[in-house]
């Protein structure tokens, strides 16, 4: 696994340098620009300066800017490598702006690949060696590499919003309090990057609450004691941690926008149909005065959006935005015709061996003759957070592709998706063999991840090859 690892490392180090070098590598787009500018405007917040107050520089310099569509922390990163007098770019680049451009981008490289081989490391202690091996080779080639080649919060948000997702599956396996104050902490750091992981949080939020009225009704019947160590006591004073952690870590931006822009959490951006109108009103309304100014009713926000649109239309962006994303994560229409291979064929292979698998514990295998071979006690809450988590991220990130129409955040939902399946069907593997199952499915089994793992490495030799790439 080290070699492998080793070996993973140099392939993604040299398809990163062959991706700079490329066609475009020394151009912005606009959205890049956005975050260029905003960047060179935090410098000024790096600088303490106690001459008048102590409170107050202090809280300038914790990431606060925001428009609302730009959040503060990559600005903010990418501000240590701002000149002290960099002007705001304009037109065409800088010296200055390209070096903070490039040295952005290597950051970002560096912080994809520190984490996948530790998500490497942490997997092959888990799973088995194929099945660590394809999830750092399909989120590393598939998401945050294709990510990187631009200067823009994906890669960050990505890498958040994954540990977001396992520390919510581990906080529903074993609800211990520091789980809770992590995901507030986790989730505070994703929406201080992109809009939004708050769906994601919401969904936890709930299962969690169905999983702590299901516990409080079996404390309350005459029944055994179960082996799970999700213990229904901890669920309030763990939201309460939650809600602190999130609230103290996104507090300065919260009270920066309410200041600037009249509303802590402004979100009128994500009711317009179209990215032309979200620009021209957000660019006329970049003070407090002029967003108060607008009158109640013409102002962008979910009651006058439902007020001027029939029910219908509010169904079709919703199902149009599912569908888009849908296509966006998975690649669709699938075409064969080039590599790397489209994304949704290893989300497809990977449903159907989890589909395989449950079908064999459940009419094959023999039954569990004690609790370590049956299936984990929380299972039906852990299945229940990531299909309502998938519709409901696959939803609210498609309500807002009509006016976000610039780079993958959409793609976040691809790493829980490919490590939920690997993660079930490693399980559902350690309960077969548990249970005494024969040892043809388990030779069968890995045979089709290093089938998978193979057709994975193409990829890599798809990325090493000049002209063969394309994000």
């Amino acid at each position: 696994m080290f070699a492998c690892l080793i070996f993973f490392a140099w392939c993604y180090v040299q398809a990163f340098q062959r991706q700079m070098s490329g066609e475009g590598a020394n151009t912005l787009a606009e959205h890049e620009r956005l975050y260029l500018n905003a960047a060179i405007e935090t410098r000024r917040d790096l600088t303490l300066d106690f001459s008048k107050s102590v409170s107050q520089p202090l809280n300038d310099w914790l990431p606060h800017r925001t428009d609302g569509v730009v959040r503060p922390l990559w600005p903010w990163l990418a501000a240590w490598n701002v000149g002290a007098e960099q002007p705001r770019s304009s037109s065409a680049l800088s010296a200055e702006d390209q070096r903070v451009v490039k040295s952005g981008k290597r950051w970002l490289m560096g912080l994809s690949l520190g984490f996948l081989l530790m998500l490497g490391l942490a997997a092959a202690r888990a799973f088995s060696v194929p099945a660590a091996l394809l999830t750092i080779i399909t989120i590393g080639f598939g998401v945050l590499l294709p990510s990187a080649a631009a200067f823009a919060p994906d890669v960050l948000f990505q890498v958040l919003f994954l540990l977001l997702w396992v520390c919510c599956v581990a906080a529903l396996k074993r609800n211990s309090l520091w789980l809770y104050g992590l995901i507030g902490f986790l989730s505070a750091l994703a929406n201080l990057t992109l809009p939004t992981a708050t769906t994601l949080l919401l969904v936890f939020i709930a299962v969690s609450t169905l999983r702590w009225l299901w516990g409080w009704v079996l404390a309350h019947l005459p029944h055994e004691g179960g082996t799970s160590l999700w213990v229904w006591r901890n669920h309030w004073l763990g939201l309460i941690l939650l809600g602190a952690c999130h609230l103290i870590t996104v507090g300065p931006m919260l009270a920066y926008s309410h200041e600037k822009l009249g509303d802590a959490a402004p979100f009128h951006w994500r009711w317009f149909e179209n990215e032309a109108a979200m620009q021209q009103w957000m660019a006329a309304h970049q003070t407090r005065d002029s967003v108060l100014a607008v009158p109640a009713g013409e102002l962008p926000s979910y009651t006058n959006y439902l007020a001027a649109h029939a029910p219908a239309a509010v169904q079709e962006r919703l199902r149009q935005g599912g569908l888009k994303m849908t296509e966006e994560v998975l690649q669709f229409p699938w075409s064969f015709d080039s590599l790397p291979h489209e994304r949704g064929v290893f989300v497809l292979v990977l449903a159907c061996i989890l589909i395989f698998l449950l079908l064999i514990i459940g009419f094959v295998a023999p039954r569990a003759a004690h609790a370590g071979q049956a299936l984990h006690p929380e299972t039906a809450p852990l299945a229940l957070f990531a299909l309502l988590a998938w519709v409901a991220c696959t939803l609210d990130f498609g309500w807002d592709m009509p006016v976000l129409t610039w780079g993958n955040r959409h793609l976040a939902l691809y790493p829980p998706l490919v490590l939920s399946l690997l993660w079930a069907s490693e399980a559902l593997v350690h309960r077969a063999r548990r249970r005494k199952m024969r040892l043809p499915v388990f030779v069968l089994y890995e045979t089709v991840l290093w089938a998978l793992c193979i057709l994975a490495f193409w990829r890599v030799i798809a990325v090493l090859q000049p002209a063969s790439f394309a994000a």
